[in-house]
């Protein structure tokens, strides 16, 4: 059984994000979708993704993926995507490398990012291919964080709450554009808005 490297870096100090931000940096906010929720023995069939930085959207990524495996009834009743949606669809030998040149050189972000992450990397492995070394951001942490008054903190929620709207939930191009929406509204909290009055005075 693979056994996934914890490589990747999860940038923790959530007060820093703002100023990451207007650094103007590259972010690349992804989702995938997948056969189950174990990656060492799972695959993913959907990868989605959104480039942007303080300037605004730059490009975006999104494609099926042949997992060289039959998907159950569960996963299609939650994502949509049949087993004839997936035969002939690029394999992950040649999706997975494309999505990491359109990430390239970015900060990875994803809501409840260990589990993309996590299931990118077996994919990698399974390639013969360097695993994520990015710095990523947690879009799930960061919302505990900055909303700790919610109480929940799931993606459709955040959405509704935050005045974002979900189009085709539970497919990973929506989902990845629907993060980059939640985390760009995060970054004007209440939290960011006292840091920089405070600064001023």
């Amino acid at each position: 059984m693979l056994q996934e490297p914890k490589n990747y870096h999860l940038i923790g100090d959530f007060s820093s994000y703002r100023r990451i931000f207007d650094e103007g940096h590259t972010f690349c906010v992804f989702d995938t979708e997948t056969t189950g929720l174990k990656a060492e023995e799972e695959r993913i069939i959907e990868i989605g993704a959104v480039k942007f930085d303080k300037t605004g959207f730059i490009g975006q990524f999104g494609t099926l993926i042949d997992p060289e495996k039959e998907i159950s009834s569960k996963i299609t009743s939650i994502t949509g995507i049949t087993n004839g949606m997936l035969s002939g669809q690029p394999k992950a030998e040649e999706a997975v490398p494309n999505f990491m040149d359109f990430a390239k050189d970015c900060i990875l972000v994803a809501h409840n990012a260990p589990f993309d992450l996590r299931f990118m990397n077996c994919e990698l492995m399974r390639l013969g291919r360097p695993t994520i070394t990015s710095m990523a951001i947690d879009t799930l942490k960061f919302a505990r964080w900055a909303y700790p008054e919610f109480g929940h903190w799931n993606q459709p929620f955040l959405a509704e709450a935050l005045g974002v709207k979900i189009t085709s939930a539970h497919r990973a191009y929506d989902d990845a554009r629907v993060c980059m929406e939640i985390f760009r509204k995060m970054l004007d909290c209440e939290k960011f808005k006292k840091k920089t009055t405070n600064r001023l005075n």
